[in-house]
């Protein structure tokens, strides 16, 4: 467990480790349990329910799946960590993309830049215009780029959505801002980019925003001490009570519960 919280924090956001219990240990225990260990709050996600099985009756085992879902490695994680970070590098690395046309090779280029607009316009222009050579097969491969770039597009605004409805509205403001340079020249998504941006700004995430910077406080000196002190789990639980009704009341009473956990 220790190396695959190190492989979040080694390559960050290019990657997801999610950490499964899998013994029927119970949640109270084994959130207390990674708290005592230091595997929370460091990207990794911990929980009790599995995604999938991996088919393997021995611990710790491991599954490692690419951008789209598949399988490509699975085994040990003890025994095949030198083959996880070389298959991990090889993922996040220069893409592969044999025998793609060019042209389409250069719209994945400028999503993996994080240029969304302009990654759309570049598939929207081969598709307009594939060429004469090989065109049924740039063009599928054009379409099929366009549908990735929307993809990401839709993808990070259900993340920011995400984050707003579940008591993270600063992350998500940060997110909003993020994504409105990133499709300045798409006018559609631009519109859709700006209404979250406006609404994270608004009246109605204020307070929320306000209580947010005081409980990711609290969260982040739990993680660092390993530990629910009896003063900060009051201070969660207060905020808690001040922020009743909302997605940040929801969020400190998790993380009470969990600071109460390590306590046992």
């Amino acid at each position: 467990m220790p190396a695959a919280v190190k492989l979040q924090q080694e390559f960050g956001d290019r990657i997801q480790v999610i950490l499964v219990e899998s013994q029927n240990t119970g949640y109270e225990k084994s959130v207390g349990f990674a708290l005592k260990a230091g595997w929370l709050g460091n990207g990794a996600i911990w929980t009790s329910q599995r995604p999938f099985s991996t088919g393997s009756n021995g611990l710790p085992s491991f599954a490692l799946l690419d951008a789209s879902g598949k399988v490509v490695l699975k085994g040990s994680s003890n025994a095949m960590h030198g083959k996880i970070v070389d298959e991990i590098e090889r993922m996040v690395g220069k893409p592969d993309y044999g025998d793609m046309p060019k042209s389409v090779q250069k719209v994945y280029k400028e999503l993996n830049k994080g240029k969304i607009a302009s990654a759309y316009a570049m598939a929207e222009k081969v598709i307009a215009k594939p060429g004469s050579k090989d065109a049924s097969i740039v063009l599928a491969a054009a379409e099929a780029s366009l549908a990735v770039v929307q993809g990401r597009f839709d993808s990070q605004v259900s993340s920011i959505n995400w984050l707003a409805e579940n008591g993270y509205p600063i992350r998500a403001l940060d997110a909003a801002k993020d994504l409105v340079k990133n499709v300045a020249k798409n006018d559609d998504m631009k519109a859709t980019a700006n209404a979250l941006a406006e609404m994270l700004e608004g009246d109605e995430f204020k307070e929320q925003m306000k209580w947010d910077k005081s409980l990711t406080k609290l969260e982040m000196a739990m993680y660092e001490n390993k530990e629910g002190d009896p003063r900060s789990i009051k201070k969660i639980e207060e905020l808690k009570d001040e922020a009743t009704g909302t997605p940040i009341s929801t969020r400190a009473e998790g993380l009470a519960l969990v600071a109460k956990f390590a306590k046992k």
